[in-house]
């Protein structure tokens, strides 16, 4: 059969909190809005970005064909205010006027140029460049159209006129650079602005869930400082109408857990008590039994029923005990400061006549410490420690009390030079009815450990000197 040690309990997957789940349902449709706010504004940006783009290009090129005039000769000419100088692109040497040019300190991308091309009717490239694509012109106005030349993307705007009864077209072209960053740059700024704004929700809707999760946070520290023992009813005024039911479900259940283990100890007291009346009267019956026959031979069988009913008797007291040591018995009123060293000598003088018929030397040795706790508990509670060491410990061996403070936390330490418990069996000698050597009722220890569940403190089996047990009870610490 596997050890209790080999047995691996599985890892549960880790419980999302309540707020965490909250800012998750939040996060998803704000992301969501977030991206159809982007698509919304960049859509509604491009068009009137481009548009005004459009509209200076077409500017250009009216600008470039008011300079468009006939020579004397009869020729086409295009008169600039400066002289010409190549600009942009490979191309004819002519530049547009300077009102075309970007001002020096903006955006100028390594491949951002200017183009223009006059061409007549017969498609023969009068001025500018010559492979510029063109567009087709309205009736009213310019026409547009996006093209490449010269494997760069370029918007183009054509302008039709009439020069001397000649229809010419003006195009004017630049290529996209300039007013794609520009809209990336909106882009990115209005990007920045819905990210702040998420945040600054998320953020404000944080503060909010967290105060508006502060009652429940109040109420996990009013359950997690109730003593195990209250088991009292949760208020249901102070918590949020969504967790009311859940309180009441929870107090509905702690009545009933309360109401069980009241049952419980009823039971236990009273069968302990009607075990030990007639205990008591078939003890004393043997006595007079015993008294009777004396020297006959029955003597022995009188002296083995004798014990048996002695340890019957014990095991109904411990019964009483064990069931008296529920905390949910105890009350937080019954707890109150002992000193310890008081409580031992008092143990010590009790189980005296028991050490000295066993042939055991009990002894003390007792420091300056001091517990909460329910005296009788406590003195039950070495009571069994102590029996149990003297009925371990060989004839003629010793046990020792002991109490004090160790690192501000006040013990009490019962020592025997008996066998010991092995650590295989430490875990399981702290179980009911569970006695390896086949001594007393498996009871005490049992007893032992609900005392110091009750009190808050830890049953720790260590160790002797001499290769005895050590039984160390640590009490919480002081302040």
């Amino acid at each position: 059969m596997a050890s209790a040690t080999a047995l691996k309990t599985p890892e549960r997957p880790r419980a999302r909190s309540l707020r965490g789940r909250l800012l998750g349902y939040l996060l998803l449709p704000l992301l969501l809005l977030m991206a159809a706010g982007a698509w919304l504004d960049h859509r509604t940006l491009v068009t009137p970005v481009y548009a005004a783009f459009d509209r200076a290009l077409a500017r250009s090129a009216g600008e470039i064909a008011m300079h468009v005039e006939r020579l004397p000769d009869g020729r086409l000419d295009i008169h600039w205010p400066e002289p010409p100088r190549s600009y942009g692109l490979p191309g004819p040497p002519m530049r547009p006027p300077h009102f075309l040019t970007p001002p020096p300190h903006a955006y100028r991308h390594p491949r951002e140029s200017f183009l223009f091309r006059v061409s007549g009717k017969d498609g023969a490239t009068l001025a500018g460049t010559a492979d510029l694509p063109t567009a087709q012109p309205g009736d009213a106005g310019p026409g547009f159209r996006n093209a490449k030349y010269r494997g760069l993307p370029v918007r183009v705007a054509t302008l039709r006129i009439t020069v001397g009864g000649e229809s010419l077209l003006v195009s004017a072209a630049e290529t996209m650079h300039w007013r794609d960053h520009v809209v990336r740059r909106l882009d990115t700024t209005l990007g920045f602005s819905d990210g702040l704004q998420l945040v600054l929700v998320l953020a404000i809707a944080m503060l909010g869930i967290t105060v508006a999760l502060r009652p429940l946070q109040r109420l996990r520290e009013r359950i997690a400082s109730q003593p195990p023992e209250a088991l009292k009813p949760l208020p249901v005024e102070s918590v949020p109408g969504e967790v009311q039911p859940l309180v009441a479900s929870l107090n509905g259940l702690l009545v009933t857990v309360r109401e069980s283990a009241q049952a419980q100890q009823h039971f236990l007291t009273n069968a302990a008590h009607q075990l030990r009346t007639p205990l008591t009267g078939l003890k004393a019956q043997l006595e007079v039994l015993e008294r009777e026959s004396a020297g006959g031979p029955l003597q022995e069988r009188i002296a083995v029923l004798h014990g048996g009913i002695a340890r019957l008797a014990r095991t109904a007291d411990q019964l009483l005990a064990l069931a008296r040591a529920e905390p949910s018995a105890q009350r937080p009123g019954d707890f109150a400061p002992l000193p310890l060293p008081g409580l031992v000598g008092a143990v010590v003088t009790t189980m005296l006549d028991r050490a000295l018929a066993r042939g055991v030397d009990l002894g003390a040795d007792c420091r300056p410490a001091q517990a909460e706790g329910v005296y009788w508990l406590l003195h039950e509670l070495l009571v069994n420690l102590v029996d149990n060491a003297i009925r371990h410990a060989p004839a003629g061996g010793q046990v020792t009390v002991r109490c004090g403070t160790e690192t501000g936390v006040p013990f009490l330490e019962v020592e025997d030079d008996g066998p010991g418990i092995p650590p295989a069996e430490r875990e399981r000698v702290r179980e009911r009815f569970y006695h390896g050597d086949g001594q007393g009722s498996g009871l005490g220890l049992a007893i032992v450990e609900e005392i110091a569940r009750s009190h808050r403190a830890r049953l720790l089996i260590l160790d002797g000197a001499a290769g005895g047990a050590r039984m160390r009870v640590a009490f919480p610490a002081t302040g």
